[in-house]
């Protein structure tokens, strides 16, 4: 019997209503698991002494210790997501290299992107995740398509289409609608297996067929090169082609 291998997190904030949200939002992901609630630092140091743990949500107005230097003390330190009330730790929480900086009240959109760009540095920093213990599946993110969670796998996405006040993604055996522009979808995919062809176009690259200086070919879906795109289209295909 396979058992999979979940990311696990601590929730480290001294607000209870930021961690009770924090804790559902953790819930509604299945490869995520929740080792444990803490109002401090100190509390959640013996933990993190004895347990691997992947990711800390971690408030940075905490009594004792400040999230910040708590961080900055852990070596090796797990990767973190800040959250507070306060948007001038910004720049000092990202000298630390952490994933995302969440200002309260948080939403669940919101905490969706910062752990999609988690995924993201998971996947680009150790290639493909390991989440069972027989095999390794490919990488994805999960978007938010008529009001529920939706796993993609990034190597099934054929490409991405902007509607007006939503996005279209197309995979190889169906197309999903998200309420995202296609800027925001750009910053979760890798850079170097997608392509912005045209301001309402994003295609994989190792899906496009064929390509002309006018258009590119996935599946079986003609997709046009804008002219303000022509230039790095054809130089990424050509180095793809070569």
């Amino acid at each position: 019997m396979q058992t999979t291998n979940k990311f696990s997190c601590l929730i480290i904030e001294d607000e209870q209503p930021a961690a009770e949200l924090l804790e559902l939002y953790i819930s509604r992901m299945d490869f995520m698991e929740m080792k444990g609630k803490f109002t401090n630092a100190t509390q959640a140091l013996k933990m993190l002494n004895s347990e691997k743990i992947d990711l800390l949500f971690l408030d940075i107005n905490l009594p004792s210790i400040s999230g910040i230097d708590f961080l900055r003390s852990l070596s090796p330190a797990p990767s973190a997501i800040f959250t507070t009330a306060y948007s001038e730790y910004a720049v000092e929480s990202f000298d630390l290299e952490a994933v995302d900086y969440l200002l309260k009240p948080i939403s669940f959109e919101r905490f969706i992107k910062a752990v999609n760009r988690f995924l993201k540095l998971k996947n680009s920093k150790n290639g493909i995740e390991n989440i069972t213990s027989n095999q390794k599946e490919k990488p994805f993110i999960f978007i938010k398509c008529e009001k529920k969670m939706v796993k993609l796998i990034l190597d099934e996405i054929l490409y991405f289409e902007a509607q007006k006040n939503y996005l279209l993604i197309h995979t190889e055996t169906e197309v999903y609608r998200a309420h995202h522009s296609i800027s925001e979808m750009e910053e979760k995919i890798p850079e170097d297996s997608f392509l912005r062809v045209h301001r309402s176009f994003i295609v994989a690259i190792n899906k496009v067929k064929t390509f002309t200086s006018n258009f590119v070919e996935v599946g079986n879906t003609k997709i046009p090169i804008g002219r303000f795109f022509l230039l790095s289209v054809t130089s990424a295909l050509k180095k793809y082609f070569q």
